[in-house]
């Protein structure tokens, strides 16, 4: 299973969903969808934008764990 792993990278940075939803255009049910590992793709174009808002690697934000 891949983990999005949104929420500890902005605990890390001490961000909330709403000032990253500021700063990538994306909507806060998209983030949420997306935090809470219900989401089941992401683009490319998105991952992109998380990575230039938060300072980091596509490999910070996405995570492998064997079911």
């Amino acid at each position: 299973m891949i983990k999005v792993r949104i929420a500890e990278v902005l605990a890390q940075r001490r961000l909330s969903l709403i000032e990253l939803s500021d700063r990538t255009g994306i909507s806060m049910r998209d983030l949420e969808i997306l935090r809470d590992q219900r989401a089941m793709a992401v683009r490319l174009k998105t991952l992109e934008c998380l990575c230039k808002a938060l300072s980091c690697q596509p490999g910070e934000l996405l995570q492998y764990e064997a079911d």
